[in-house]
Formats: C-alpha cells, sequence, structure tokens
C-alpha cells in the first residue's frame, strides 16, 4: 500500500512539475498552485500587486514585456494591478491582427461595463468617450481621446500600439489630471495601463499591468484600491473576451 501512496504521489508531482514548467520561469516561482492551475485551465488571473516590486514577471522574456514593465516602474505606481491570460498558439496565430483590430478601435470604451460588487450596481466605466486625433504608420499606431470614467472628471487620453515581429504591446496614458470633485485624484501621466501579447515557449500570452501613482491615505486608500482594482478587471476582461480563441 505504501509503494502504491509513494508512486501515485511521485506521478502528480510529476505531472504537475510539467505543467508548471510550460509557464515563464518567473510565474512559476511566484506564483501559487491556484493561479497556476487558473491560467493553464484558460482562466484570466488578475493580482493586487500594490507596487512595481511586486511584479511576477522579469524583463527579458520578450520586448513588449519590458515595455508594458517600464510603463508602470515609470511612474512609481502605487496601485497596482497584474493580468496575465495564456493560449495555445495552434489555432490562434492571427492573435497579434486580431489585438491590433480591437485596441484601435477607441469607441469600444462605450460597451465597457464597470461592476461595483460591494454597491451592487452596473454601470459604464466611460460615460464620455471622443477620439481628437490619430496618426498611422508602419507598425504603430498613436490615438488621442478625451474620455470620462465614472465618478472623475473628463479627462485628456493618449495610446499607442506597437506590432512587429516581437508581438502586440499597447499604452494608455492620462494627459490631463483627473480630478474627483475639487481634489486632484491622479496627476496627468500618473494613470497608465500596459498590455502586450507574446508567443512563449508555443503558447500565447496576453499581460497587463494596470497602475496610478496616488495618495495612499490610510482612510480612503482601501475604498480607491477596491474601487480601481475593479476598473482594471473590467476594463481588461472585456478586451480579452474580445479575441476569438481556439482551444
Amino acid at each position: 500500500m505504501k509503494k502504491h501512496t509513494l508512486f501515485a504521489a511521485f506521478f502528480v508531482m510529476a505531472t504537475l512539475t510539467r505543467a508548471f514548467a510550460q509557464l515563464p520561469p518567473s510565474f512559476s516561482s511566484e506564483w501559487g498552485d491556484v493561479e497556476k492551475n487558473g491560467l493553464q485551465e484558460g482562466k484570466i488571473i488578475i493580482r493586487n500587486i500594490q507596487r512595481c516590486k511586486n511584479i511576477s514577471i522579469q524583463k527579458g522574456l520578450n520586448p513588449c514585456v519590458d515595455k508594458v514593465i517600464d510603463v508602470a516602474e515609470k511612474i512609481d505606481a502605487n496601485y497596482l494591478a497584474e493580468i496575465i491570460y495564456k493560449m495555445p498558439k495552434n489555432g490562434n496565430e492571427s492573435v497579434i491582427d486580431q489585438a491590433v483590430s480591437i485596441f484601435e478601435d477607441i469607441s469600444l470604451y462605450k460597451e465597457i461595463i464597470y461592476t461595483d460588487e460591494k454597491k451592487g450596481s452596473n454601470r459604464n466605466l466611460f460615460p464620455l468617450v471622443e477620439e481628437r486625433f490619430r496618426n498611422d504608420g508602419p507598425g504603430y499606431i498613436q490615438i488621442g481621446s478625451h474620455l470620462r470614467m465614472d465618478m472623475l472628471s473628463a479627462y485628456d487620453s493618449e495610446l499607442e500600439i506597437e506590432y512587429g515581429k516581437d508581438g502586440f504591446f499597447f499604452h494608455q496614458k492620462n494627459t490631463s489630471p483627473l480630478m474627483w470633485r475639487s481634489f486632484k485624484a491622479v496627476k496627468d501621466g500618473n494613470m497608465v495601463a500596459g498590455i502586450c501579447c507574446f508567443e512563449w515557449n508555443g503558447d500565447y500570452y496576453v499581460y497587463a499591468l494596470g497602475g496610478i501613482r496616488a495618495p495612499r491615505i490610510p482612510f480612503v486608500m482601501k475604498e480607491i484600491e477596491r474601487q480601481f482594482i475593479g476598473r482594471i478587471e473590467d476594463f481588461t476582461v472585456f478586451y480579452i473576451r474580445r479575441f476569438k480563441i481556439q482551444r
């Protein structure tokens, strides 16, 4: 009986080791089993990591990943969420083209719904969406917009898309402050999102960081964090679900 038990345990460990070995090594060392299993099962993994030092992927894996990390590190984000999604390359060879067509369509912002689970309400994340300008070049798109996020003042935003042999990279930042009533909640340039799609070891990954640099005031910090993470989650999940994925 003991031999059978040891064999079964060895078999399970070997199977898990092979499964986890398919993930980028930095993920495997930083994550718990629930996150690893969830990613392998096709779930969208969302981690409230708060600061850049807790990013679970290392630079050097892919140039697009490096750019996403740079986006958060440049502002030294102190409210930060990390989102990861995995899909097989086989059957999804058009995923980079899909990413470009999805993220260049800024009108899709009007369809994003923010769910406030604490208040039990659903509403448009961006009640106001206006495209101000657009510049296209080889492997590059730049779009300027005027947006208003739920509960905050209208603000200007700029997004950039780069795509090519290394994969897909999306970067967005506010170019004017965000106000909450008369309080400057976020300074210009201090709310960012970086999203990339890249190939690694026979699979495609979507990797994203969404962050802000804002005061961490003890009596409102948890509420800011809750609402910010909720918005990042709804924004990213909305876009990932727009991909047509074969499994």
